[in-house]
């Protein structure tokens, strides 16, 4: 018995499509399910169109484009990796490369012999030709177990920096007390009487002979006298079992990946076989802190206006703890800092992703008297008039005089007149210095 997969069929053939014909179309609409598809749900899917389009039965103009279209959605979609980089990048190889390699990649399309071994489990031939394969004993295409999905959920830290976890299922498994045979102890099973113990039985379907597994004896070969059965799966060789199976959970792991447990999933219910797989979905609670795109993380800080305008140091939260960052005098509103490899761990590489600092300047509500007339000093000296404090010490008899004094075709003002540049924004950053300190108070 063997059992042939999508990846070892595509190996044998050499029709590879290329990166913008691959690109250009959106695989989970190729198959018509959802983004967050479970394994069996794209399987079935992909069995549906397969049969539709094959040229082989679809003798239609567009079918054999078609048919390569969803044997590429599935090439992708059925395997966990190239999914996840799908998911991420649009495309199944985030170095840019086809998909085509050797021994790995895209294949075109198959026969319909392999298409229709996979959906009926067993051979398939021709009209006229020889049935291939066989159930029980008689070789064939091996069961495959059904695979099982499980969630956990996991803070935004666990997320970032990875954890073990666990979660409970109930995995259909080989009965102990009779080793998956499904017999008493001592007991013995007869030889099927439907199929002569091939366990296989031939229908026809359009113009082909399809061989499916006996539904007397469920492609076993054989069946049991009801006094032999087991008492404890009742003569199917198969219960359910609880079982905590522990799942390591990658540093860089995001909301909605899925984490696979090779073999942990379902026993065949019928003949032997592998078990399927277990995929556990992660579930990522939102932080309270950062926002995460990607690699990237960003965080909305509240910077005091006399630090934008001064400059000065300030903590950061970090996933690492946090550190102390420069602003430069100056910074404006809605400017954004960039932290290096500060983000997250792109997983199953050493690349990290950045945090970003969104600057947000926060003005105060309310000022203290002192404080205002900082403020007004500096808006009087930026717009070049007068400060408020010396308009309020000439008083009216003076400015006449001054009037007076001045020559009619004079218009020049005296060099004391004149703003003393260096020396102003000396004191002016003094006092916003000594007003940020107690604005800090």
């Amino acid at each position: 018995m063997f059992c042939r997969t999508g990846s070892e069929r595509s190996a044998r053939r050499g029709f590879h499509t290329s990166n913008a014909d691959r690109d250009s179309q959106d695989f989970y609409n190729v198959l018509g399910v959802k983004k967050d598809a479970s394994q069996s749900e794209i399987k079935k899917a992909y069995y549906q169109l397969a049969k539709k389009y094959h040229p082989d039965a679809n003798k239609a103009a567009d079918a054999k484009d078609k048919f390569v279209k969803i044997q590429e959605a599935y090439d992708t979609l059925s395997d966990e990796n190239k999914r996840s980089s799908y998911d991420q990048f649009g495309t199944a190889d985030p170095t840019g490369g086809g998909m085509g390699g050797e021994g790995a990649g895209f294949s075109g399309f198959g026969n319909m012999e392999d298409i229709l071994s996979q959906m009926f489990g067993g051979g398939f031939s021709g009209m006229g030709g020889s049935a291939r394969g066989g159930g029980g004993g008689g070789g064939g295409f091996m069961n495959v177990g059904e695979d099982v999905e499980a969630a956990v959920t996991i803070s935004f830290m666990e997320a970032i920096k990875g954890t073990k976890s666990s979660v409970t299922i109930t995995p259909v498994v080989k009965c102990q007390p009779c080793s998956g045979r499904g017999t008493k102890k001592g007991a013995h099973r007869d030889k099927c009487k439907t199929c002569r113990g091939t366990g296989r039985a031939m229908f026809q379907m359009g113009g082909f002979h399809v061989q499916q597994p006996c539904p007397e004896c469920g492609g076993e070969g054989s069946t049991i006298n009801p006094k032999d059965k087991c008492s404890s799966c009742g003569g199917n060789g198969r219960v359910r079992e609880h079982k905590s199976i522990p799942v390591d959970i990658p540093a860089g792991c995001d909301n909605g990946m899925r984490v696979k447990l090779k073999g942990l999933g379902d026993a065949p219910i019928e003949g032997s076989g592998p078990s399927g797989d277990l995929y556990v979905r992660v579930r990522v609670t939102p932080s309270n802190v950062f926002r995460r795109k990607g690699i990237d993380l960003y965080y909305d800080m509240n910077l005091p206006f006399t630090t934008a305008i001064l400059g000065g140091t300030v903590r950061v939260p970090t996933v690492d703890g946090d550190v102390e960052v420069n602003i430069r005098s100056g910074t404006q509103p809605g400017d954004e800092l960039r932290l290096r490899s500060k983000g997250v761990k792109k997983i199953n590489s050493s690349t990290r992703g950045d945090q970003y600092l969104s600057l947000n300047v926060k003005l105060p509500k309310s000022l203290t008297p002192t404080q205002r007339s900082l403020i007004e000093q500096f808006e009087a000296d930026v717009q070049g008039k007068p400060r408020p404090s010396d308009e309020d010490k000439q008083s009216p008899t003076s400015a006449k005089e001054n009037d007076a004094s001045e020559s009619p075709d004079s218009s020049e003002k005296s060099d004391s007149d004149k703003p003393s540049g260096g020396g102003f924004f000396s004191r002016i950053k003094k006092d916003f210095e000594h007003f940020k300190g107690s604005n800090d108070k």
